[in-house]
């Protein structure tokens, strides 16, 4: 019901007493799978009945990360107001905002930003999400990020800038 949007049997089972957390093998639950849909209604009906927020699949990815990779504003911005953590990490270090600057969802990125995301925090290879970006060639989510603050010349751990990787 997650998967496709259907509110009604989402909420219907939720109240019957269904385990709103149970997960797949891979830790996929059902607001993961809502959350990657882009199912903005299913996802506050599972935020509302208790979903664990933050809870992530077995490769780290939370919820608002899923969300973020896929630009779905509205379902980041409901992840968000719930109280999801803005800077969780999956198991390489990447953020909610570092998925959103990679795959160039620039209203994704100011929502992130407005919501308090770390705008420097860096993966384990020490990309941050300027530096993927800026090698991406997503110059709107450059110039936001920038607008935010962004640290133009942190290297990642080779040394390399976002301004040399765009340059490449």
């Amino acid at each position: 019901a997650s998967w496709k949007g259907h509110v009604e049997v989402v909420r219907a089972l939720v109240e019957g007493g269904a385990d709103i957390n149970k997960a797949k093998n891979d830790g996929c639950t059902p607001l993961v799978i809502a959350s990657e849909e882009g199912h903005v209604v299913v996802v506050k009906a599972l935020v509302e009945g208790g979903a664990a927020i933050n809870k992530a699949k077995e490769n780290g990815c939370t919820p608002l990360y899923i969300a973020s990779e896929k630009g779905h504003v509205e379902v980041v911005r409901a992840l968000v107001e719930g109280g999801a953590d803005i800077d969780k990490a999956d198991k390489d270090g990447r953020t909610s905002l570092y998925a959103a600057s990679h795959n160039g969802h620039v209203e994704v990125v100011r929502a992130l930003m407005e919501g308090g995301a770390d705008i420097d925090k860096a993966a384990n290879d020490g990309w941050t999400p300027l530096y993927a970006a800026s090698r991406l060639g997503h110059v709107n989510v450059v110039r936001a990020l920038m607008e935010g603050g962004a640290d133009m010349n942190k290297a990642k751990n080779d040394g390399c800038t976002p301004l040399y990787r765009a340059s490449e």
